[in-house]
């Protein structure tokens, strides 16, 4: 082999060498601070957001929920309490949405991903505004891709599309966005419950002990009969976990209630729930108060007891080894929980029931508004 042509292969051999390193650092190289996160300061920046609106297709405002001094609230239901879990999750999503892969540039092929420009009236995403952040947050949220935790999104006036690590919600229903739980009263607590709908004769159904396993029903007519001892039990959990479905402002409902339900716990709380039935859905109001002869009725009775039992495990308990008396409880009765402040607990309800009327499930406005001939034998 000549040298000339040695000196052919030794080129050769370099050139392919060369080539070799340069793919490799092509397929190994990082990926820009631009690619790897869809948002990069927003991280830091989420606790200057103030406002998280949702625009739907045609440029039609659906949703803004804004902080203000008493938290974040829906601007669509005169300002209701948003859903603050909610809301959170949805900006740290944005906050940590990272991408995956750079996807079309081509309006032609936005639709395809969803990711159109929302003033088109046919568009298939949402795009989400964030209100605080020193960079501008307006993101169009498409489709989800492939697999649970994949969305395919563009940053709205440029032109790039991208696949991002992140399901981002985009529910842009307002009553989706309200905090739901109204009331809870747990179901040991309830000692009555008093019922009036329309027109039909008014009933109670009460337990007269907190050891009463059923609730009895006073107002029965002449000759009938519950249906089962625990025909009226459904009381007991009425407000248990109650939530919404949706909201009015209380000025929005002019009609008189329908029915009323009036519940009593055994430590004195008060609940005055107000009824309204109207094509297909089920609303109430609710008013709290304390009552403290109630409240003092039970707790009277129940301290009793415990003096009694306390009395009758001092007479039978053994003296200890040294013969002295037995230990005194003073210290564990100093040890119990402090009485709960129901007429505090009433306030606090009261300062977020009074005004509004809320939409609840149809099971839970039965529950509360059981009519009398549901309960009887037949």
């Amino acid at each position: 082999m000549t040298s000339r042509k040695l000196s052919i292969l030794a080129i050769v051999a370099v050139v392919a060498v060369i080539a070799g390193l340069w793919l490799a650092g092509r397929h190994t190289s990082p990926p820009s601070s631009e690619s790897a996160a869809l948002y990069p300061d927003l991280k830091s920046e989420l606790a200057s957001v103030t406002a998280v609106r949702i625009v739907k297709a045609g440029g039609s405002p659906a949703l803004e929920v804004k902080r203000g001094e008493s938290g974040w609230t829906v601007a669509e239901r005169h300002d209701y309490p948003a859903d603050e879990a909610k809301l959170r999750k949805l900006i740290t999503s944005l906050a940590e949405a990272k991408v995956l892969e750079e996807k079309t540039s081509n309006p032609e092929s936005y639709p395809a991903l969803g990711v159109e420009d929302v003033s088109d009236a046919a568009a298939g995403g949402v795009q989400i505004e964030l209100d605080g952040p020193k960079q501008p947050v307006k993101l169009i949220v498409g489709k989800q891709a492939q697999g649970a935790q994949s969305q395919y999104v563009r940053r709205a006036g440029e032109p790039k599309s991208w696949l991002v690590n992140k399901s981002i919600d985009t529910s842009s229903s307002a009553d989706q966005w309200l905090r739901k739980q109204i009331i809870d009263v747990s179901a040991d607590r309830v000692q009555s419950a008093e019922v009036s709908i329309g027109k039909s004769k008014p009933y109670s159904a009460v337990k007269k002990t907190r050891a009463d396993a059923d609730f009895t029903v006073e107002g029965l007519p002449k000759g009938k009969e519950l249906s089962s001892p625990s025909a009226a039990d459904n009381f007991a959990t009425a407000l248990a976990g109650l939530t919404l479905s949706d909201v009015k402002a209380a000025s929005e409902v002019t009609d008189p209630p329908s029915a009323r339900t009036t519940i009593r716990t055994f430590d004195g709380l008060v609940t005055e729930v107000s009824g309204w039935e109207k094509d297909d859905k089920h609303y109430v109001a609710l008013k709290t108060s304390f009552d403290a002869a109630l409240a003092d009725k039970f707790k009277v009775a129940t301290a009793d007891a415990e003096k009694k039992e306390a009395a009758s495990e001092e007479k039978d308990a053994p003296a200890n080894a040294e013969g002295a008396p037995p230990t005194d409880k003073s210290a564990d009765a100093a040890a119990q929980p402090a009485a709960p402040d129901v007429a505090g607990e009433s306030t606090k309800a009261n300062a977020q029931l009074n005004g509004w009327v809320y939409e609840i499930p149809a099971y839970k406005y039965e529950a509360i508004f059981k009519p009398l001939d549901d309960l009887i034998k037949k």
